[in-house]
């Protein structure tokens, strides 16, 4: 998850791309992504992704928000399971 919601394609060099962040939005943004990338990495050029490659990305307070990312999604996979 991302603090504003907006996934992130990351480049490792040349070869190597990594998406994340669609926040619970996983499957649209998450095909969309991985297609995009799939099409990029044999050497199309990384002009058709949906968001501009960044070399790294790290969230503020992470440490600090993960208690609460995990309580509330153990929650809802707890009323779900109902």
């Amino acid at each position: 998850m991302t603090s504003d919601h907006i996934p992130r394609i990351i480049a490792f060099g040349d070869t190597g791309l990594a998406c994340h962040g669609c926040s619970g939005r996983g499957i649209g943004p998450g095909t969309v992504f991985g297609s995009a990338c799939a099409r990029a990495l044999p050497g199309a050029g990384r002009t058709g992704l949906p968001v501009r490659p960044v070399h790294g990305h790290r969230e503020r307070l992470s440490a600090l928000r993960a208690p609460h990312n995990e309580c509330g999604a153990t929650l809802v996979h707890a009323l779900d399971a109902r």
